[in-house]
């Protein structure tokens, strides 16, 4: 029962429309399944790597919490990006 429940919560995580109504008329344009399934999980993971950079900086909780809402909505957000940079940049300028 247990494997059951396992391989059901590995499928729904990763869960993309099997056809699409574009393979109907031009099926070069439409990926795979499965590389659909590769390009969701690459997002997810750089989701999670983008939170864990949040979580390191050194900013407010309150401003933390808007860029992690931003990031679920958005995973690739000027907004959160900008922060990033910016205080990467500020880091590297005070190690110099």
């Amino acid at each position: 029962m247990q494997k059951v429940q396992a391989q059901d919560t590995l499928q729904s995580d990763t869960r993309v429309k099997q056809r699409m109504l574009l393979n109907q008329f031009e099926s070069d344009y439409v990926l795979t399944a499965s590389e659909r399934i590769a390009l969701r999980q690459s997002r997810i993971a750089y989701q999670h790597r983008m939170k864990e950079i949040l979580d390191t900086i050194d900013i407010s909780d309150a401003r933390r919490k808007r860029l992690i809402q931003e990031l679920k909505k958005n995973p690739f957000s000027e907004r959160v990006q900008s922060v990033i940079a910016n205080h990467t940049n500020s880091t590297d300028s005070m190690e110099q």
